[in-house]
């Protein structure tokens, strides 16, 4: 901005601005409201600014209405020479020097402008975002009430829910208990009715002395003892540890037998009788069921287990659990040995299986064999024992047909009495 020369009298004092001519006064007048207007916060009269225009924008809108109110004044008509002189000089001044000067400032014209528009757009945009950020904010709010409330609404539902489950599964147990207490009374009669029936207060089935039982129809203890003395080699050797357990001791032959060799012994049987017998012996015995015994034994505590003439007493569940209770505890290499009646043996079945009123069924050795090793005995040895004396009349049979059909008739009515299952684990 340049101020001019002396004006003539009457003529007003004026300021070239951007190669226009305005009042000194008129523009400092509107620089002044301008300035107020930004202050104020003021938008400009007449003009609607965009949308969510903060004050930044409002000095581009009101520099361009200064750029369009400024123009030359009007100059009097018949003034002096000295007038007209200052005009020609002007003009042929700005004509002189526009080549240089005009370029320049349209280009910086042109420059400013942009960056006014640039800034304010900016500043338009960031505030537009920030309206988006608060009203998000506010959603935000929202849905956390919302989700408060929600939370609180399942929390309580859930509350009634448990309440109302526990309700119906206490109504659900006193009904089924007071409907099982019924019938386990009414299966309590029926059962003890049947029990009655067979005899199950005795270890036979009936009530009279086992021990004078086993005498008769087992043979003379000195007798069962040399034909137990067998299975004695069977076990691991007497200075390893572990206890050898007996189920089903009887009379104790097979544990007096161990004890003398060194081992450490134990004889269960469910028989006082028998429990008494075996502590006359000098041997000690408890008075327990043997699979009772084994479920409260620990893991790998027992270095043998031995049972004879006692599985064939057993349901097949019971036999299951007694083969695989045996395999728990014994340690490693430990050894299972049991005795039973040869169901291969006629003879045997109808002369020593039947006289027990106490047993269940006979046992098949295969069968028994199978299961050990379905339980995880790494060693299963099947030997059969007690051959009956008409065997011996093989050796006398012709060779032939005649003589095959013979000797397999008495290997089926007489056979092997016993058999003997040697497991180690």
């Amino acid at each position: 901005m340049t101020a001019a020369g002396p004006e003539p009298s009457g003529v007003a004092h004026v300021a070239e601005v951007d190669g226009q001519v305005i009042a000194p006064s008129d523009l400092v007048a509107r620089v002044e409201e301008l300035l107020a207007r930004i202050d104020g916060g003021e938008g400009v009269p007449g003009e609607q600014p965009a949308l969510g225009l903060p004050s930044l924008v409002t000095p581009v809108h009101e520099m361009r209405l200064l750029h369009q109110g400024i123009h030359p004044p009007e100059v009097p008509t018949g003034g002096g020479v000295r007038t007209r002189t200052g005009g020609v000089v002007k003009r042929a001044v700005r004509r002189a020097t526009s080549w240089y000067v005009e370029p320049r400032w349209q280009a910086q014209e042109q420059l400013d402008a942009k960056a006014i528009e640039f800034a304010a757009e900016a500043y338009n945009a960031v505030y537009r975002v920030e309206e988006e950020l608060e009203r998000l904010r506010q959603q935000n709010a929202r849905l956390r009430l919302e989700l408060v409330a929600t939370t609180e609404r399942f929390r309580r539902f859930q509350d009634e829910h448990r309440a109302q489950t526990e309700a119906v599964s206490d109504l659900a147990e006193t009904l089924a208990g007071v409907a099982m207490e019924v019938e386990v009374r009414s299966l309590a009669k029926e059962v003890a009715a049947l029990l009655d029936r067979l005899g199950a207060h005795g270890a036979t089935g009936a009530e009279f002395d086992y021990v004078e039982f086993e005498r008769r129809f087992r043979g003379d203890p000195a007798v069962i003892s040399a034909a137990q003395q067998h299975y004695v080699s069977l076990f691991p050797p007497a200075d390893r540890p572990g206890q050898v357990v007996d189920v089903g001791c009887g009379r104790g032959e097979m544990l007096e037998l161990l004890a003398k060799e060194g081992h450490e012994v134990l004889g269960i049987d469910t028989d006082a009788g028998m429990v008494a017998a075996c502590r006359e012996r000098g041997v000690p015995a408890v008075l327990d069921d043997g699979l009772h015994f084994l479920a409260q034994t620990a893991d790998a505590s027992l270095k043998g287990i031995f049972s004879a003439q006692v599985v064939e007493h057993l349901l097949t569940p019971e036999l299951e659990a007694f083969v695989r209770e045996a395999h728990r505890t014994l340690r490693p290499r430990g050894v299972l040995v049991v005795e039973t009646i040869n169901p291969r043996s006629s003879y045997a079945l109808g002369n020593h299986y039947y006289a027990d009123t106490s047993h269940v069924r006979p046992v098949h050795p295969e069968t028994l064999r199978f299961l050990c090793e379905q339980v995880g005995f790494s060693d299963v040895v099947l030997e059969e024992r007690s051959p009956h004396p008409m065997l011996a009349f093989r050796e006398a049979l012709p060779e032939g047909p005649v003589g095959g059909a013979v000797e397999a008739l008495l290997e089926s009515v007489f056979g092997y009495q016993d058999y003997v299952i040697c497991a180690t684990r």
